[in-house]
């Protein structure tokens, strides 16, 4: 049985007011990602059955990932939090690759150090990780992100614009989406974010 989609949100809610974790990271953007999860595993479990067993790890840590970003708590205090949570609802394993793909599955901790070895939990590693960066295509997210950190509506468009530039736009180029299903997906959610980037200029006039 999976973990109570109930008790992952309030726990998501709980941690984003202690930590004030802001709604581009709390959940909302944890629902994204669950709704991307869900449709990358369903396509991977065919070439990769064994993802069936860790079904567990794979939605509890879509759920969580953002709870031990280090943008508003320390890693390792976020991994404390979470497991202390978790005992009483994963095993011991369970908790410790959930763990592991939360802590390594960041955009700059990949381009930092490369995909971790996970051993029979890579599979679940990569749905989990281009299920968060299929999520980030989400302009407004992003401006939303810049808003909570004191920058102008017009400063945080303009931040925003420059990491789907830097970063978001050039996923594909980068190798970053590995599945079939991430790969097609990012086609429509490019143009959404273009368009979206296109109205956000002639709302703000720049």
């Amino acid at each position: 049985m999976l973990v109570s989609l109930d008790k992952l949100f309030a726990f998501v809610l709980s941690m984003s007011k202690r930590h004030n974790i802001d709604s581009s990271h709390s959940e909302c953007h944890s629902m994204d990602v669950l709704h991307f999860t869900h449709n990358i595993y369903k396509h991977e479990v065919q070439t990769f059955p064994i993802l069936r067993e860790q079904e567990n790890i794979i939605y509890t840590a879509a759920v969580l990932h953002d709870m031990c970003d280090r943008k508003y708590v320390t890693p390792t205090e976020g991994l404390q939090e979470i497991e202390y949570f978790l005992e009483d609802k994963l095993t011991p394993t369970e908790i410790y690759y959930a763990n592991r793909i939360m802590d390594t599955m960041s955009y700059s901790k990949v381009k930092k150090y490369g995909y971790p070895d996970l051993g029979d939990f890579t599979p679940a590693y990569h749905v989990v990780r281009e299920a968060d960066l299929l999520a980030s295509y989400d302009f407004d997210r992003s401006v939303i992100y810049n808003m909570h950190k004191g920058n102008s509506l017009t400063d945080s468009y303009f931040n925003a614009l420059q990491l789907f530039d830097d970063r978001v736009l050039n996923y594909n180029n980068d190798k970053l989406l590995l599945s079939e299903y991430a790969q097609m997906c990012s086609v429509p959610l490019t143009v959404r974010a273009t368009n979206r980037m296109q109205v956000w200029q002639k709302i703000l006039r720049v």
